[in-house]
């Protein structure tokens, strides 16, 4: 089970992310809606992944939050409703989510799918996995 710290200021939008992220078998350990709350509960309960929208109820922290959050080890996915994201996250890695967010894609986020081993073959002379 994976835990999620959810940075969003519109109290609906982060209610249906919530929902969603527990709907798909994980653990919300806080909803924020600004950069002081945000970093304080990462410091209380660290994150596996942290969903980060760029503007919050502080102004537009969003960014700084990324790059705390993905210094400490944190899996940083940024929600936006603008295409123009990359402005103030400098090098800070990120996976980009158009809000709002369907229960599908927050599924898929956070259920990525298996590696695909490669195929096997049979050595016909040892009859030997190779």
């Amino acid at each position: 089970m994976t835990s999620v710290l959810i940075c969003e200021d519109d109290a609906l939008l982060a209610a249906d992310l919530a929902m969603s992220v527990e709907d798909a078998g994980h653990r919300v350990i806080g909803v924020c809606a600004n950069a002081h709350d945000a970093l304080k509960a990462a410091s209380y309960d660290l994150p596996d992944v942290a969903f980060v929208d760029l503007e919050l109820a502080d102004g537009r922290t969003g960014n700084v939050i990324a790059q705390s959050l993905y210094a400490m080890g944190v899996k940083v996915v940024v929600l936006s409703g603008h295409p123009n994201i990359g402005v103030g996250l400098g090098t800070t890695p990120h996976t980009y989510a158009a809000k709002p967010t369907s229960p599908d894609m927050v599924a898929s986020l956070l259920n990525p799918p298996a590696r695909r081993r490669p195929a096997r073959r049979v050595d016909a002379q040892t009859d030997r996995i190779c």
